[in-house]
């Protein structure tokens, strides 16, 4: 894959989005919902079953990627991720964000990842303050991810992300300062040549402090992640 294949496939996604908006004018500016991901369905991550469900299978798959169905060797990765979610529904709260950290593939079908997360947001709730209307913060975020056709060049996945995140603003306006993120994305992942990878995801995305303050409004959102990893080495097991 060419720079310019790659361009495109960052490109992809604005113009994809830019699309389903138009789309969602009449449902209140919502972009594209994949069915059965949204923030009631027992598939998102947005609450504490779903998190300890997630967390649980990703502690089986680590132990039989390791322990009964290893296969030898671990890729290890540098990798950074970009994207943005807007508001559910409403559409008034724009989210960004930027990642980076390494990730673990243990085995064909799972992977998981650890990242540093810078996030911005463009709040457009009519009557609230100027200075509510923008934020940023950071955080720390896990990823786990589950592969259809394992290592194959190109493979669709299910990937949940889970963290702790702390905003200079408080977000919403009307939330907390700390909060716990929480992401479920449907992509695909393009491997090249030099073992490097390029991935596209696409799904729901949760910030809330799970009821640890007085109020808590929560924000879900659906948008999209584009991610490059850089191959950095092999362990051997």
């Amino acid at each position: 894959m060419n720079f310019k294949s790659l361009i495109i496939i960052s490109i992809f996604p604005l113009l994809l989005l830019q699309s389903t908006q138009s789309v969602g004018q009449s449902k209140k500016n919502d972009w594209f919902r994949v069915p059965g991901f949204g923030p009631e369905s027992p598939f998102s991550l947005t609450d504490e079953e779903t998190f300890i469900g997630v967390i649980g299978a990703a502690a089986l798959s680590y132990t039989l990627a390791e322990v009964l169905f290893k296969d030898g060797e671990n890729l290890n990765y540098y990798q950074a991720r970009a994207g943005m979610n807007n508001e559910y529904a409403w559409g008034l709260k724009k989210v960004y964000h930027q990642n980076f950290g390494v990730e673990n593939r243990v085995a064909r079908w799972f992977a998981f990842a650890m990242e540093f997360n810078l996030q911005e947001w463009n709040d457009q709730t009519p009557n609230i303050e100027n200075k509510d209307s923008f934020g940023l913060g950071a955080g720390i975020m896990t990823y786990y991810r589950w592969y259809l056709f394992g290592r194959k060049r190109i493979s669709p996945y299910l990937e949940y992300g889970t963290g702790l995140f702390y905003g200079f603003e408080k977000f919403p306006h009307n939330g907390s300062n700390f909060t716990f993120n929480h992401s479920t994305q449907l992509g695909v992942e393009y491997t090249l040549k030099d073992k490097n990878k390029v991935r596209l995801g696409y799904g729901q995305f949760h910030q809330s402090n799970n009821g640890l303050s007085k109020y808590n409004p929560g924000y879900d959102g659906n948008g999209f992640s584009v991610s490059y990893s850089w191959f950095w080495r092999t362990s051997k097991w």
